[in-house]
């Protein structure tokens, strides 16, 4: 089976080409509905076989047993708790691969929502909130396992398929009966099923003088003023109208006065990690540094540190950041 790779940079008139060898009798409605969508044409396994060069029979295959292709193990959670991911197996993984890539990630999310969208991250949802005197953080519980299955259907529907193809397209990203953890279209489904409550969340805070954006499943709110508490049952209305429910034990306010953290950064003078990651970082490098030998099969972590620290200080101005780019020219060093 083809690697992802082999599927970026998806065009319409490859969609075209595909219809015309692998199912010609239906090249005209394949060539209008590319034409009106700009998607690849689906309506049948047969379909999304062709395009990926794979057997209709594979795709049937996983259609008739799907929990044999996905492996469910649970993950600890910050509050000891176990959380169940179910990730694909390598033939379903790269056809939601190929379904997120030419079909999902074409579409228009809200702009307030920053989690897996293309240049955006947790730092640039953070930094809208930068300067605030005032933030609250809320959280969506049980996210992608609250996404049903009838919603997802409702998203490849809105994207233009038909009874067929949105009942098969919905079947190979859903798990149960609602949205896999660990499926790669997951994310994005989520985004898709989320943009009516992240304009009605906009315009709550629009109205109401704050800021607002979505990493995932974290709901950030500030204010150069006061967050009255009344907003959060606000919220919590409106969340709730979209079939989520608020996580109350993550619900925080925080002032001037408090660690303002935001997806993981601290932003209350200037964006940075918290102080207790890059203490350890700090201990880190020291130990590299000392005994690169030792140390030798961890470049890539170095890499990361280092990468990491240039998004918040891109011109090396802060000594953590000239520490981590020193220590890994060392180890290069060591190992040319």
């Amino acid at each position: 089976m083809p690697p992802r790779s082999y599927y970026n940079s998806p065009r319409a008139g490859d969609y075209i080409a595909y219809a015309a060898a692998f199912f010609p009798d239906e090249f005209d409605a394949a060539r209008d509905f590319v034409e009106r969508y700009g998607r690849p044409y689906i309506t049948s396994p047969t379909h999304l076989a062709g395009y990926i060069g794979i057997s209709p029979s594979l795709i049937r295959q996983i259609l008739h047993n799907p929990a044999y292709h996905y492996r469910t193990f649970p993950l600890k959670r910050r509050d000891g708790r176990d959380r169940l991911i179910s990730t694909p197996k390598s033939y379903l993984k790269v056809i939601q691969w190929w379904i997120l890539d030419n079909i999902l990630n074409g579409s228009d999310v809200h702009q307030s929502a920053h989690g897996f969208v293309k240049n955006k991250s947790y730092l640039s949802n953070a930094l809208i909130h930068v300067g605030s005197k005032h933030i609250l953080n809320v959280d969506i519980k049980s996210f992608f396992d609250s996404i049903r299955q009838d919603q997802a259907e409702a998203v490849f529907a809105d994207l233009g398929y038909c009874s067929g193809g949105r009942s098969l397209l919905t079947a190979l990203t859903t798990r149960g009966g609602f949205t896999p953890t660990g499926a790669p279209t997951s994310p994005m489904l989520a985004n898709l099923i989320f943009r009516v409550c992240d304009q009605k969340l906009s315009e709550f805070a629009y109205a109401n003088g704050l800021n607002y954006t979505r990493y995932a499943d974290d709901l950030t709110f500030s204010s150069s003023e006061s967050i009255s508490p009344t907003a959060l049952s606000e919220i919590s209305r409106i969340v709730g109208e979209a079939g989520f429910v608020l996580n109350e034990k993550k619900t925080k306010f925080m002032g001037r006065g408090d660690r303002q953290e935001v997806t993981g950064i601290v932003i209350n003078a200037e964006p940075n990690m918290p102080k207790e990651w890059r203490n350890w970082v700090r201990g880190y490098l020291h130990s590299v540094s000392s005994n690169p030998e030792t140390y030798a099969r961890e470049m890539r972590r170095v890499i990361g540190i280092y990468g990491l620290l240039r998004q918040f200080d891109s011109s090396h101005q802060r000594p953590l950041t000239r520490k981590a780019r020193d220590v890994l020219a060392k180890m290069q060093g060591k190992a040319s």
